[in-house]
């Protein structure tokens, strides 16, 4: 026996020396998996050749650890340097292509997976396809694929550092696996790898928990019950079962809330006292970045939500459902009452969305450094509760005149469409800033937002009298309307007399122009007057003589403005602003002035 067991350890020896010699002597040959696709290498010496991704070539010479290479994928050509790591399961490349310089990473397949313990793959995963919340238990492996609810794992079987499972995407069925590399943080694998082959990658994620335990002036990090991620940190002085309000924060695109959630309590510590500071995640990793640093992007180009265009499969749950599943959840659990909702950038489109969308679950937005889709658009409605429901929820449009990524235009584009739409609760602030969350005065739109919401008349009327001085009517008007919501009282009488004082010139002449409308002369003066006074009550008559002129003006300049835009789809650009010039002169009470006019002003 003992003869026996000496033989077989000398043959298992053998066996393991034989295949790392081998690996040793070919490193670069197997399947790889990459961010550019699947590599299926072969090295006889130094000679290396193969595929890589659908239908790519690859060749290249082995030079110590380095192999120098050429491949073609698409209409791409490139040269480039691979270095292989020490393990030999790793490469990075750097590339030259005929179009740009850049660098990826491939690790390779694991072709005896079962001779190891097998992984632990339960937890959190963030993945090129999704989030992954996995359980395991012994060998055996169940979870989801993102936060949609659609997506499964199963029937996972760990092998070794390999799993393998079923999947259920969307309404797609097949096979696929994943890896974990040797520090069990990444995985690698494949979808369909039987087919069409899908490259899957993904990183674990550290410090997110699906039971958070909130804690006073801490940031902690959850996971929701429907799988999106967020970083919450509650207000100074906080204790389990108070009432909260709370600020929720939306990044920008290939960003992360992490930032924003401390910024906003260090750069405004007045905030951090008085709020929840929630930051949400967008459901979709940036498979760029690391475990260590996640990054994410929202999705909701293709959301149609609750307005009147049709929508596309598969996209009714995309960040805007999410996230308002997600408002409920943070109401029902942390107590939160009044939600402020702000987005910058990628997450600046996504508050104008979730504005339109569900306003009933919000008390205020602060859109910034973004603008409207389509299908946030205030004519894309006719749900009239939901109508009234935008209209009442106060917004904080704010937007850096020197931002250099999202053109400053589009801010001032949605003020003037919502302005000509009768949003009375909108405020547009344009700070000589640029682009950075963290220089914007944020907490300007938070004041705002508060006292537009306020139960507390003492300050709401402290609030208004300094608007009183600055000669800031609109937000005057506000404030009035506010107070009279929460019975402010005779504190306010003197605030109301300044304010329709001030409405009383432009008002009483305007109405008779109105009338009269010999010519379109006076709707400049108009706009401008109705931004300021659009809450008047004593010349509420000049707002309807003018809204009776606008119903006569907008189904000829709708008319127009659709060919206009058909002659721009076809490339007659003077054609499609003859037809703009036509609405201004013509049609100028209509909805489309104020932002055909601005368009027309900057081609001068």
């Amino acid at each position: 026996m003992r003869k026996f067991m000496q033989y077989s350890l000398s043959i298992g020896l053998l066996l393991v020396f034989s295949v790392t010699s081998h690996a040793q002597e070919n490193p670069w040959g197997g399947q790889w998996i990459s961010s550019k696709g699947v590599l299926n290498l072969k090295q006889e010496g130094n000679e290396v050749s193969g595929s890589i991704g659908k239908d790519g070539t690859f060749e290249g010479t082995v030079d110590g650890k380095r192999l120098n290479f050429e491949m073609k994928l698409g209409r791409e050509q490139a040269t480039g340097t691979a270095k292989i790591q020490d393990t030999g399961l790793e490469f990075k490349a750097d590339v030259n292509s005929n179009t740009r310089q850049y660098k990826f990473t491939a690790v390779k397949k694991n072709e005896n997976p079962n001779t190891e313990k097998p992984k632990d793959f339960s937890g959190l995963w963030l993945s090129s396809l999704g989030t992954l919340v996995l359980e395991q238990d012994g060998t055996d492996v169940e979870g989801k694929i993102g936060p949609e609810g659609w997506s499964t794992v199963n029937n996972g079987k760990v092998l070794g550092t390999r799993l393998e499972f079923d999947y259920v995407i969307r309404n797609f069925k097949g096979k696929a696996w994943l890896e974990q590399t040797e520090d069990g943080k990444r995985l690698f694998g494949l979808l369909d790898p039987d087919k069409d082959a899908t490259v899957w990658t993904g990183v674990r994620a550290e410090g997110y928990k699906a039971e958070v335990v909130p804690k006073a002036g801490e940031t902690v990090q959850g996971i929701a019950s429907n799988g999106m991620l967020y970083n919450l940190r509650m207000p100074d002085g906080w204790k389990a079962g108070d009432k909260v309000d709370a600020i929720v924060l939306l990044h920008g695109s290939n960003f992360t809330t992490n930032g924003m959630v401390f910024i906003t309590n260090k750069n405004w510590p007045e905030i951090g006292k008085k709020f929840a500071i929630i930051g949400i995640q967008g459901q979709n990793w940036n498979k760029h970045s690391s475990g260590d640093k996640p990054t994410f992007n929202y999705t909701y180009v293709n959301w149609v939500g609750r307005s009147t265009m049709g929508g596309f499969p598969y996209t009714h749950r995309e960040s805007p459902y999410l996230i308002s599943v997600l408002l409920d959840e943070f109401k029902k659990n942390l107590s939160v009452d009044r939600v402020f909702v702000g987005g910058h950038s990628q997450g600046g489109f996504l508050t104008h969305v979730l504005h339109m969308h569900f306003p009933e679950k919000i008390s205020g937005t602060f859109p910034m450094a973004g603008g409207v889709i389509i299908q946030a658009e205030p004519d894309v409605f006719d749900d009239e509760d939901l109508m009234k429901d935008q209209r009442k929820t106060p917004m904080f449009l704010m937007h850096g005149k020197k931002d250099g990524v999202v053109d400053f235009g589009m801010s001032e584009r949605a003020y003037r469409r919502f302005l000509a739409f009768g949003f009375p609760r909108v405020k547009f602030h344009a700070p000589n800033r640029g682009h950075p969350y963290d220089f914007l005065p944020v907490d300007e739109a938070i004041e705002w937002l508060d006292m537009m919401t306020t139960k507390d008349a003492k300050a709401l009327e402290v609030f208004g009298k300094k608007l009183v001085e600055a000669k800031k009517w609109r937000d005057v008007g506000q404030v009035i309307e506010r107070a009279k919501a929460i019975e402010g009282g005779p504190a306010f009488s003197a605030m109301f007399q300044a304010y329709e004082a001030a409405a009383k010139s432009g008002g009483e002449r305007l109405l008779k122009q109105i009338e009269e409308n010999k010519n379109g002369k006076w709707i400049k003066r108009y706009l401008e007057w109705e931004e300021q006074f659009s809450l008047s009550s004593r010349y509420k008559g000049t707002i309807d003589a003018f809204k009776e002129l606008q119903e006569e003006h907008e189904d000829s300049a709708k008319e127009l403005y659709s060919e206009a835009r058909k002659a721009f789809n076809q490339g007659k650009r003077s054609d499609g602003f003859a037809k703009y010039q036509e609405i201004v002169e013509k049609y100028y009470a209509s909805t489309y002035y104020r932002t055909i006019k601005a368009t027309l002003d900057k081609q001068k």
